[in-house]
């Protein structure tokens, strides 16, 4: 069940309620799973109270869906009737979940806070939310003035409306609400609008993500080192992104992402064996200080992938407590069930001279006695209760950022408590671009936590917008703009993408380059980071199925490439960086009618139009007299910048 104790002020939100979760007790553990976490175990571990595992946590006002995990096994709450089928494409999840609808008083609200109350680039956005229906429209009073906020956005429960004002100083206002034939003024307020915190370089920035083993060999040999034979290694290094930043400054991305680059056994490298040096395989610490060197040389920055929700089963620490069980100085650093941590048959296993696929498939069908990542023996789950696991996080993603990286991307960041993050954040210096990987609603991972998330609910959209067809142009935008009054002036600092490491090939998805190349250009010319995959920018297909279906060696014959497309990403990367508006501007929608987006974005004097026909046929749009521009036609599946 859940139950909700009254809300409070928020400082992010406005106002969070305190809502307890509880299941009855069973089980040697058991977690909270929801949206809020995109159903992951590890960050929300309940307490046993009594005959019942219970945890409290703070939530903003709206409708949430949430489970349990108890010793890994999916629950919904026995005792909530209220049931729906929550469905994500971003990170393929449809599954039955309770649902939680969590309103505190009053139809209209308001409090001077970061969500309802900031300014960026020069400019202050004041939020207003009504309960559904109940509000036929908004005035904003300032001083003299009197604004008719703009509806920005309905979900099931609220509606949100938005006026802009010219300046960031305090501000002296109320609110007059027409509802049902009466007016209602809630107010004054005087505060001074929030101001995001987030390192100002990355506005400036596009990024390109590498994944080092899948990009290019610049070493002589094979991979040297330790690693799962079978793992589908494929020789990129180190070196091999030095042999191409010619290619990524001809390209005009100015920041780099890479996944992990610690020693590990995988070609993923997701499962870490040392979190202070670089895998051998990669190049080592030399290369990766030469790498660092050329970067800062071209003024491309770097943020690294940090693993903290997991290590490897072959991690010293762990292969500590295997062979000491009880008495091993680390045991507190995992989540332990019993011991022995594994039978002995399972060591015979690891240990034959078996192929590793028949080892591998053997281990999985075999018993162990600790929690780890879905359920994957290789990666054991870290204890982020004890203080020696959090103060090694710290102490590893300081050390690199003493060796030169900017910023971190935090694996499985919605699996891990975000009081830690949040601990993190406060320790890492003020420049470091902080990104977790949160793949749901990323609002309890905001603000205090991480600068950005990876932009899943945004990708969620684009999913359902221009792969599947579900939603039409006014429910795209509904969705974008409700996106945007959760997260604030936190959307400009969110990292957005059309594909990654985990995700199929947004050109395979689509199945078109002209389709594609409308959805990149949507991607370049919103608010948020944009990033590319690499090869996207040459039209590289995926392949496999289920996470390898991205990780695509990349191609280098150039006779292979598309170069049409690459012109044209060149374009809308550099359009990207010259433009202040495009960084950081207001979004302002014109027309979002059936597969038909027109929408500019400002910034002071700066006016972007972004017009994208996402249709198969052809459409006259009628442009805005400043831009010296009379009707113009768009093809199917095509799209036009105009600047002035």
């Amino acid at each position: 069940m859940y139950k909700i104790f009254g809300s409070k002020p928020d400082w992010r939100f406005g106002r969070v309620a305190e809502v307890e979760f509880s299941i009855p007790a069973r089980g040697k553990y058991a977690y909270l799973l929801g949206s809020f976490n995109a159903f992951n175990e590890g960050s929300f571990r309940m307490t046993r109270k009594g005959d019942r595992w219970s945890i409290k946590i703070e939530l903003p006002e709206g409708i949430w869906h949430y489970g349990f995990s108890v010793d890994g096994e999916f629950l919904m709450d026995p005792e909530n009737p209220d049931v729906e089928t929550y469905r994500r494409l971003s990170y393929k999840l449809e599954k039955e979940a309770s649902v939680a609808r969590i309103v505190g008083e009053g139809e209209f609200f308001h409090r001077p806070s970061a969500t309802y109350l900031y300014s960026i680039a020069g400019r202050t956005h004041v939020v207003f939310r009504a309960a559904r229906r109940k509000a036929s429209g908004v005035l904003l009073i300032t001083g003299e003035a009197k604004i008719r906020m703009r509806l920005k956005a309905r979900d099931g429960l609220f509606e949100y409306f938005e006026a802009v004002l010219p300046g960031k100083g305090p501000l002296e206002y109320s609110f007059i609400v027409e509802s049902e034939g009466k007016t209602i003024e809630l107010g004054p307020f005087e505060a001074k609008p929030y101001r995001y915190n987030a390192p100002g370089w990355i506005y400036e920035r596009v990024f390109y993500q590498i994944m080092p083993d899948r990009f290019e060999r610049g070493l002589p040999g094979t991979p040297r080192g330790r690693a799962f034979a079978g793992e589908g290694f494929h020789g990129g290094d180190l070196a091999g992104i030095i042999k191409r930043l010619d290619h990524l400054e001809d390209l005009g991305v100015n920041a780099l992402y890479l996944t992990p680059i610690f020693g590990s056994m995988t070609y993923h490298r997701y499962d870490v064996t040392d979190y202070f040096n670089v895998d051998t395989k990669l190049g080592g610490w030399g290369v990766f200080r030469e790498l660092v060197r050329e970067l800062k040389k071209r003024d491309i920055k770097l943020i690294l992938d940090g693993v903290f929700h997991h290590t490897s089963f072959f991690h010293p620490f762990f292969q500590d407590v295997v062979a000491k069980g009880e008495n091993s100085r680390y045991r507190d650093f995992y989540r332990i069930t019993g011991f022995p941590l594994v039978p002995d048959e399972f060591l015979e296993v690891l240990k034959s001279d078996e192929p590793w696929p028949e080892r591998y498939r053997k281990l999985k069908g075999l018993k162990w006695n600790y929690e780890s990542f879905y359920s994957v023996w290789l990666m054991p789950k870290l204890n982020h209760e004890n203080p020696e696991v959090r103060r090694l996080v710290k102490d590893v993603m300081l050390h690199w950022l003493e060796k030169g990286a900017d910023g971190w991307r935090l694996d499985v960041a919605h699996g891990v408590p975000p009081e830690l993050w949040r601990e993190v954040r406060e320790a890492m210096p003020r420049e470091a671009y902080l990104v977790g990987e949160v793949m749901d609603d990323p609002r309890l991972w905001l603000f205090d936590k991480f600068h950005g998330t990876m932009n899943y609910p945004l990708y969620e959209l684009m999913l359902r917008f221009f792969v599947e067809r579900e939603i039409d142009a006014g429910e795209f935008l509904n969705g974008l703009e409700l996106l945007s009054a959760h997260l604030g002036p936190a959307e400009y600092a969110m990292y957005n993408f059309l594909d990654n490491h985990d995700t199929e090939r947004f050109i395979d998805l689509v199945g078109d380059e002209r389709r594609y190349l409308c959805a990149l250009a949507f991607l370049m010319t919103y608010k948020g980071i944009p990033s590319i995959f690499y090869g996207d920018e040459i039209g590289l297909s995926g392949g496999g199925e289920g996470l390898s279906a991205g990780r695509t060696p990349m191609n280098w014959n150039e006779a292979e490439w598309n170069t049409a497309l690459q012109n044209v990403t060149k374009e809308l990367i550099r359009l990207r960086q010259r433009s202040r508006a495009l960084q950081l501007g207001e979004f302002k929608p014109l027309v979002f009618e059936n597969g038909l987006i027109l929408y500019e974005r400002t910034c002071r004097d700066e006016r972007v139009l972004v017009a994208i026909n996402y249709s198969e046929k052809n459409v006259t749009i009628t442009v805005p007299e400043e831009y010296d521009s009379d009707g113009i036609e768009l093809a199917p599946w095509s799209f036009i910048v105009l600047t002035r």
